[in-house]
């Protein structure tokens, strides 16, 4: 295991939350946004979707194919992905 998974906040959790429970509960997408943008090891967790050219939520990002998948992002407004690229680039 990577050591990054170790200091992950969703250690242990069901990981499907993040991929098709994610994808067929549009009212928990902005409650996973929230949970990743609170982890410790964000930036490593989307850096690794993109550079793996994964599927599913990484880093509170959804992707598809390493990239950002704009269907499944549709439920962010402005400040959600302000506060995002904030988490990802500077950290909180």
């Amino acid at each position: 295991m990577s050591k990054w998974r170790e200091k992950a906040k969703c250690l242990g959790m069901d990981t499907n939350i993040f991929f098709d429970k994610y994808e067929e509960d549009k009212s928990m997408s902005s409650t996973i946004d929230k949970f990743c943008r609170q982890c410790p090891v964000q930036r490593d967790c989307f850096a690794v979707g993109v550079s793996n050219k994964e599927w599913g939520v990484w880093g509170g990002v959804y992707l598809k194919e390493g990239k950002l998948d704009k269907e499944f992002n549709l439920h962010k407004d402005k400040k959600n992905w302000f506060d995002t690229w904030q988490a990802l680039t500077m950290g909180e």
